[in-house]
């Protein structure tokens, strides 16, 4: 009677589906990151004419928003708080530019429900003034970066465990 060895069996496919999902992950991240970018970069933005009438707007609570104006028609601008309280407005830490608007000054919001009264410039009538948000460079260079690096890391260690997997795979491992 002959005797034969027992069949040889392949490794497990779990390796390539830990792959796939560290891969499915990293694709997660950096939509996560593009999105919470996204909301940096284009949060609300309130338009108030620069009339020099009081006008009621709500934005977001504790945040720091700014004063968008186009340099070709500045604006001074007054911010009073739900309370009566005057809002203190600063300078930017950076100089913020989107398309044609800078920022010329930066608010915390507080509760959120502001009165702003904006007066135009010397032959600036008709002037807008944009409330918008003014980002923090630091958390956006930290997002942007700390998302591309944890998205690389985890599609790298993806393609690593799949590509392991599959040489194991391919080779007979003894029962």
């Amino acid at each position: 009677m002959t005797s034969y060895p027992p069949p040889l069996r392949k490794a497990p496919r779990t390796g390539i589906w830990i792959g796939v999902g560290l891969m499915v992950a990293a694709v997660a991240v950096a939509v996560v990151a593009g999105v919470l970018v996204w909301r940096l970069l284009a949060g609300e933005v309130e338009v108030i004419d620069a009339d020099g009438t009081p006008h009621e707007v709500t934005l977001p609570a504790d945040e720091t928003y700014g004063t968008w104006v186009e340099p070709a028609r500045p604006a001074t601008c007054r911010v009073v708080d739900a309370d009566g309280g005057e809002v203190t407005l600063e300078r930017p830490d950076g100089s913020y530019e989107v398309n044609q608007w800078d920022a010329d000054r930066s608010f915390e919001t507080g509760s959120g429900t502001l009165t702003v009264t904006c007066t135009p410039g010397a032959d600036a009538a008709g002037t807008e003034v944009r409330l918008g948000p003014l980002p923090s460079i630091p958390g956006l260079v930290g997002l942007v970066f700390g998302g591309v690096c944890l998205g690389m890391l985890l599609g790298t260690a993806g393609l690593v465990v799949i590509v392991v997997t599959v040489v194991r795979r391919s080779r007979p491992s003894p029962a």
